[in-house]
């Protein structure tokens, strides 16, 4: 059965402060004790006493050992010197001040303490996780602080997970949010696990009876219907989702999250990322999103005589408050307050509906906050292609939105393919309208990531709706086309010189300026000139077919060599229509079986 926070004992509220295990001395003046508690938050604490003496010129305490930054420290609260433990944690700041009035003047330490889960809030770190699920990769980030812990499992194993320029705090708290899980800091031991909406609550609040402050709103604009998360899958060409279902939640109010969703009357919730993520990741997500959404029905406040039975992430039974708010409220937040002998406890309860990462600033700023960043992608004007001063092969560049003309700024430009001697290289020419991105969002350190088409800039082809044209045009109109429809690439020259190779035609082409060709297709090989065709071997010359073989010239024909043998395997036929002369200088051989002459 919840108990009442309001009993006979208390009347009068007590503290104890203990430092590395040890009390405070009892002399020392506590003006007030704060302690902050909150899901997804560091626990923190503050502590105000009276010191300092102006007469001697000094601060006792902030002087002694008591409040050293780094001691361990533990905040007791009770009644009747019966506490508590309402705070655990690590000593992190102290200041001092001194303030002036007609009564006279007060100064002041304050001490400042924090969870030891701190440690994971410093310094941005950036790894890869490979093969882990996030259960095991949150498990590892805090074992390296040495903080306590207590992970839920998860189950679906992540080939990479990268946590890139944030804090570990940021990066667990993003991880575990779309696992549906929160992060509690129970004094000294950080739990990431989803959160615990069932069982009896521990402490019960009724209006008239122990509530000093209420406070609470039932919002239907946070309700969802349902939620649906899609991804791209590469593979398949297309989108993989995962579906949402009505999760269990806390029974607060006499209507239902998913009675309020019709309101809006949204059918669907959607989120999605271009990036692949298995289907279970996105039921997860989904799921995760919807479960947001039902602990963001009711959100508020009670304020109670203090009592330590208020934890995070566990229930609290709320009576008397009408049929809208009475039933369990997820605590969210705890914070103790004990000041001129009063101390209170005021609950907060339900969640905000956005994610972690979207409510807190978990990015770095663009630039790395050197100078203002320059977001997404701009537009650039090419200024000069040439004489970098850095010898850096970039490109001189003005960027409109900065400076429409000027000295520009030196851009590296981007090739598919580039290497140390080797590689694609194609710059733009002068006025070319570039688009430009910028490296860590740096305005000093552009790159030319690809060139614009535009109406006063067109393409030397005109698109169809085939897209059957694609190649290459050079200022000085030197051609590489090909031809997707009848499969036939063909190089030009502007003076008239032509490679073509077809698919439609069957054959290989070369012509040159002067008419002279060469064609190879399915009927053979054809050479055609207008003047002179000449063949010249520093060896031997060969020509040969398997077929017949014929030499034919309208004017004279001329075999010469130093050696010429004609031979036939069969029939040998030497004919003159006029005349034939056979002639030696020195002797001449006729020989055969039988030899005729006239």
């Amino acid at each position: 059965m919840a108990t009442s926070p309001v009993n006979s004992k208390i009347d009068l509220p007590t503290f104890k402060i203990l430092v590395e295990g040890q009390a405070i001395k009892e002399y020392y003046q506590v003006v007030s004790i704060h302690v902050e508690k909150e899901i997804n938050r560091i626990n923190t604490s503050e502590i105000v006493l009276l010191d300092g003496n102006p007469a001697d010129q000094n601060f006792e305490i902030s002087e002694s050992s008591d409040f050293v930054p780094g001691s361990k420290i533990e905040i007791d609260l009770g009644y009747h010197s019966t506490e508590e433990a309402a705070f655990k944690g690590i000593i992190m700041s102290q200041s001092i001040k001194v303030r002036s009035s007609p009564a006279g003047v007060r100064s002041e330490l304050t001490i400042r303490c924090s969870d030891e889960a701190v440690k994971l809030t410093i310094g941005r770190k950036s790894r890869n996780f490979k093969d882990k699920k996030d259960s095991d990769v949150i498990t590892s980030i805090i074992g390296e602080t040495g903080v306590d812990k207590s992970v839920g499992a998860t189950s679906f194993t992540h080939k990479k997970i990268v946590q890139y320029d944030s804090t570990d705090w940021d990066f667990i708290l993003s991880r575990a949010e779309v696992n549906g899980f929160v992060a509690v800091c129970d004094d000294g031991k950080l739990k990431i696990d989803a959160p615990q909406l069932s069982g009896q609550a521990a402490l019960g609040i009724t209006y008239g009876v122990d509530a000093i402050d209420f406070q609470a709103e039932l919002d239907s604009v946070s309700q969802l219907t349902a939620v649906e998360c899609t991804s791209w899958d590469s593979t398949q060409q297309k989108l993989s989702n995962g579906q949402s279902t009505e999760p269990t939640v806390n029974e607060q109010s006499n209507i239902t999250g998913k009675t309020l969703s019709s309101v809006i009357g949204l059918a669907t919730f959607k989120m999605g990322t271009t990036v692949p993520e298995d289907a279970s990741v996105l039921k997860d997500w989904a799921n995760a999103k919807l479960q947001k959404s039902r602990l963001s029905k009711i959100k508020g406040y009670v304020t109670i005589p203090g009592s330590t039975l208020a934890k995070l992430d566990s229930l609290v039974e709320l009576n008397g408050f009408g049929a809208r708010f009475n039933g369990s409220a997820y605590i969210s937040r705890v914070t103790h307050t004990l000041e001129g002998g009063s101390w209170t406890t005021k609950i907060g309860f339900g969640l905000n509906d956005k994610w972690f990462s979207e409510s807190h600033q978990i990015v770095s700023p663009a630039a790395s906050g050197l100078l203002p960043g320059i977001p997404g992608l701009q537009i650039g004007v090419v200024k000069q292609i040439d004489q970098d001063p850095d010898g850096e092969y970039r490109v001189l560049v003005n960027v409109p939105i900065i400076e429409e003309s000027g000295d520009g700024i030196w851009a590296r430009l981007s090739n598919f393919y580039a290497s140390d001697g080797i590689g694609n290289y194609f710059y733009p020419e002068v006025s070319d309208e570039v688009v430009l991105g910028f490296l860590n969002e740096d305005p000093r350190f552009p790159v030319i990531l690809g060139s614009l088409y535009g109406k006063k800039r067109k393409p030397a082809y005109t698109p169809d709706s085939e897209n059957k044209t694609k190649g290459i045009v050079t200022k000085s109109q030197m051609k590489l086309t090909f031809d997707e429809d009848k499969k036939i690439i063909t190089i030009e020259t502007p003076g008239g010189n032509k490679v073509t190779l077809s698919d439609d035609a069957k054959s290989i082409t070369m012509e040159d300026q002067n008419s002279n060709k060469i064609e190879m297709s399915d009927s053979g090989i054809t050479i055609k000139s207008p003047k002179d065709i000449k063949i010249t071997a520093s060896g031997s010359l060969s020509a040969e077919a398997t077929s017949n073989a014929t030499i034919k010239a309208t004017g004279d024909a001329s075999v010469s060599g130093n050696n010429v043998n004609i031979k036939a395997n069969m029939a040998l036929t030497a004919e003159g229509s006029a005349q034939a002369a056979l002639k030696a200088s020195g002797q001449v051989e006729v020989k055969g079986a039988m030899v005729m002459i006239n």
